[in-house]
């Protein structure tokens, strides 16, 4: 029970916050007598707290998916790199990496050391940013020597690992695919196949696939590591959302939809299941936005009946001293204990019992 307690308080949730009761269907976390809310508001500082993070429910053809690891890569047409062709001396560098460049502007200086030397500026060819520096200030450049290397990652290659299986027979260039980044693994980044090469490497026994994404932001860089989904199934789109949104067991799922501060818990029908995604067959319209990330601990908000009987009952360790208190204020008393403080004690350890009850059925 302390640890329900202290999850509540640290979210600042209290009785007012929830918009009323309802019953919990098919949700076997939770002792029976304790009724559920399946309409219930936070507030801003709640969503931040508990760090709720939400997806749209969207139609993918998802009857037939093929996963793959897969790596970060530039465009080719999108990399460059600055080299000297002659042989000089490095007099300044312009560019820091990962600072943005344009193309044409400044990033390099160097001297030739033939006779007639003479003073020679390096500019950016493309633009984008600046991933590696190869020279540095007096440095010796020889003829073909890297000075540095631009890239621009507003426009990425996922280079997908595939196995020798009979999953090679269903990839075709235009599929679209799903890529999540290792490092932010809620995020969905949409793309498509873009070419596939399907010459085995004799080693590994693994072939690659291509795909494209858009990443205006540029804050993807190269050598990331994710997963990549394909979507190669008959191109028949159903309704859809991250796995992680739903809940539930044993056929009775449930997901939090939730529309700025308003929650609800909605009871769906779910069908094809795939490493990211799952098929919503009913209980969700189009574009509905779902909890994929704190609705664990919605299930603690919705239980209207902890919330609403631990509000006014102080902290077992705060009852302690204010009784001892108590005491040693009544030693100094000429006036007697009457009986309604002791009927008030009683009510407390009703009060606790009732607590360890609940806490203990929902263990169970």
């Amino acid at each position: 029970m302390k640890h329900i307690l202290f999850l509540l308080l640290f979210m600042g949730v209290t009785p007012s916050t929830l918009a009323g009761a309802g019953h919990d269907h098919g949700e076997g976390a939770f002792a029976d007598e304790v009724s559920a809310s399946n309409h219930f508001s936070l507030t801003e500082q709640q969503i931040i707290n508990l760090g709720i993070k939400s997806s749209k429910a969207a139609f993918l053809p998802i009857s037939r998916t093929v996963n793959m690891l897969a790596y970060t890569e530039l465009l080719p047409e999108r990399r460059s790199s600055v080299s000297s062709h002659f042989e000089g001396v490095v007099l300044s560098i312009d560019a820091k990496v990962g600072e943005e460049v344009k193309k044409g502007q400044l990033l390099a200086k160097a001297k030739t050391v033939n006779i007639g030397a003479k003073e020679v500026s390096f500019y950016s060819p493309i633009d984008g940013y600046v991933l590696e520096l190869n020279a540095e200030l007096g440095e010796i450049l020889l003829t073909g020597g890297k000075i540095m290397h631009i890239g621009d990652p507003r426009q990425m290659l996922v280079r997908g690992i595939a196995y020798e299986t009979p999953d090679i027979s269903f990839l075709e260039i235009g599929q679209s695919v799903e890529v999540h980044l290792d490092i932010a693994p809620e995020r969905h980044i949409e793309g498509k196949v873009q070419r596939i090469n399907k010459v085995i490497d004799p080693e590994t026994r693994t072939f690659s696939v291509y795909a494209l994404i858009n990443t205006p932001e540029g804050d993807i860089h190269p050598g990331l590591q994710a997963s990549m989904e394909i979507f190669t199934g008959d191109n028949i789109p159903v309704l859809t959302v991250p796995k992680r949104a739903v809940l539930g067991e044993l056929g009775s799922y449930f997901v939090y939809v939730i529309e700025g501060e308003h929650v609800e818990k909605r009871n769906v029908t779910v069908g094809v299941k795939t490493s990211h995604h799952i098929e919503i067959k009913s209980g969700l319209f189009p574009y509905e936005s779902v909890v994929t990330k704190g609705n664990y601990q919605l299930q603690y908000i919705s239980i209207g009946g902890v919330q609403e009987h631990d509000h006014d009952e102080k902290p077992h360790d705060e009852k302690e001293v204010h009784s001892h208190d108590d005491e040693h204020d009544h030693a100094h008393s000429s006036e007697p204990i009457t009986d309604s403080h002791e009927t008030h004690n009683h009510d407390d350890e009703s009060h606790l019992e009732h607590d360890h009850h609940d806490y203990t059925g929902h263990n169970h």
